[in-house]
């Protein structure tokens, strides 16, 4: 039988770790511990050009590099022995992966703008107390976490169940959970983005912590123009020209600075204009008015 062996080279921007491991074992492939990540084992009447295939498919749009070696059965284990190079997932996750699942959750909230270097330190002494500690950092921290621009539509499709789920009265983060179905981490994250976006808040009430949606600013309410009509058209003439600047003005404007009704300032401004004393240019839909 053939071995395949896989290295990942994973990046900020791509898949989580975890994320990967998950894309792989639905391929069959085993997660090692070593010089490479994942192994894949080829039955007599498999092509290696297919598992290759299945693996790059496998892969494809989580953004990581990764390179494949295939070695038959006796060499693999000739080269396991002598370097000790791979050790099986059975069983919990090895501390390494684990650890490397938690980095990749640090690096993300250092993107956001929190301070995560006392957990760091956390993460390579006590893995159980990470857990713990890493859990009430982030509900403390939330206030205190940046908007970050994320390209992956999964967030953005996170934020818009949560945002649609909160409303003035707020939820309790128990809730949200329970009604959206995500993660508490999920969640968490999601609050954080929409907090510092100013589109939800946390307040304390009865007790309990509550994420409460922040409802958009009122429209600017404009009072209505008070208009003025002239006593006759020789004021109605003159109010006009007195609106109209040097520079030209619309005919909207004009109405506005002369408090007359448009029926009036039409009829005046072609007076005007009659007379020589203003001229009118129409600019797609405006209609300006100039001094001559």
């Amino acid at each position: 039988m053939t071995k395949t062996f896989i290295r990942v080279e994973l990046c900020s921007e791509g898949e989580s770790p975890k994320q990967i491991v998950e894309r792989m074992r639905g391929i069959g492939a085993v997660p090692l511990v070593g010089d490479y990540d994942f192994e894949l084992s080829l039955a007599e009447d498999m092509r290696l050009f297919d598992k290759l295939e299945e693996i790059h498919q496998a892969l494809r749009g989580s953004n990581v590099r990764y390179t494949v070696t295939t070695r038959t059965d006796a060499e693999a284990a000739s080269i396991i022995q002598r370097r000790h190079e791979a050790t099986h997932y059975v069983g919990d996750k090895p501390v390494e992966l684990k650890k490397a699942v938690y980095r990749a959750k640090l690096e993300r909230w250092k993107e956001m703008g929190l301070d995560v270097g006392e957990l760091e330190g956390i993460l390579e002494t006590d893995l159980d107390k990470f857990k713990e500690v890493s859990r009430e950092f982030l509900r403390t921290h939330l206030d205190e976490m940046s908007v970050v621009k994320d390209k992956r539509s999964d967030d953005n499709l996170v934020d818009g169940k949560v945002l649609a789920l909160l409303d003035e009265n707020g939820k309790t983060l128990e809730e949200i959970i329970g009604r959206t179905g995500f993660s508490e981490e999920q969640v968490m994250l999601s609050l954080g983005r929409l907090i510092s976006s100013e589109s939800a808040r946390r307040v304390a009430k009865d007790g309990m912590e509550l994420y409460c949606l922040v409802p958009p600013p009122a429209p600017v309410m404009r009072k209505p123009l008070q208009l003025n009509p002239a006593k006759d058209d020789s004021e109605a003439e003159g109010r006009v020209l007195d609106a109209i600047p040097d520079n030209g003005i619309s005919s909207k404007d004009v109405i506005r600075t002369s408090r007359m009704p448009r029926e009036q300032v039409e009829k005046a401004a072609m007076s005007l204009k009659a007379s020589g004393k203003i001229r009118i240019v129409v600019k797609g839909r405006k209609v300006i008015y100039y001094r001559m």
